[in-house]
């Protein structure tokens, strides 16, 4: 991918994300992996942009299989998290949207043998997020969130936001998250409350 050869990283390391993408690809819908690609070409847009010190290596091999879950039915998620005993709470299972994610960092571990831990933790927090997130998660997130597949209402203005300020921008994208949840009727993580202060600058 361009994208990956522009930004200057060892050889070696780009064509191994050349490889877990090829994987990737054809495991993934041409809709999703597009999704995986723009999220990607966010990631790197956002971090050059705004001048941040990230780990590109990781932050572009967490962007390429963030959803890789979504290649497994809900119920193919349900049975992995039951069956092989993961650290997911009955509740969490009951959270369809963003049960790939959840089961996610396990199977991207499983089956693409990736282990470091930094990459899965961002796989796993991208839907949800996390109290006291590195920088690679909070681009993550908010990529994963404005790319330029997206169309909804003020998409735009997160994705300048995004250029400019990540962690205002974060801000603004968790609470635009909260509101589509709530919107929906759909139930929160309960981890939500802990996150949204600690994003905001509280303990």
């Amino acid at each position: 991918m361009d994208c990956i050869n522009s930004i200057g990283l060892e050889p070696g390391k780009t064509a191994y994300l050349d490889m877990i993408a090829g994987k990737v690809r054809g495991l993934m819908t041409p809709g999703l992996f597009r999704h995986s690609v723009n999220t990607l070409e966010s990631c790197i847009e956002i971090a050059e942009n705004c001048g941040l010190e990230v780990d590109m290596f990781m932050l572009c091999l967490a962007s390429i299989v963030h959803d890789y879950g979504k290649i497994f039915s809900t119920g193919e998620l349900e049975d992995i998290a039951r069956r092989d005993r993961l650290s997911i709470s009955d509740f969490e299972l009951g959270l369809k949207p963003i049960l790939h994610s959840l089961v996610g960092d396990y199977l991207v571990s499983r089956d693409l043998g990736i282990k470091d831990s930094r990459v899965l933790r961002a796989v796993k927090v991208h839907t949800i997020g996390a109290v006291d997130m590195t920088l690679e998660e909070k681009i993550l997130f908010v990529a994963d969130k404005v790319e330029k597949g997206r169309k909804y209402s003020g998409v735009e203005h997160l994705r300048d936001l995004a250029l400019k300020d990540i962690n205002l921008c974060l801000i603004e994208v968790y609470k635009n998250t909260i509101i589509y949840v709530m919107n929906k009727k759909s139930l929160l993580h309960p981890d939500t409350a802990g996150i949204w202060n600690s994003i905001c600058g509280g303990n």
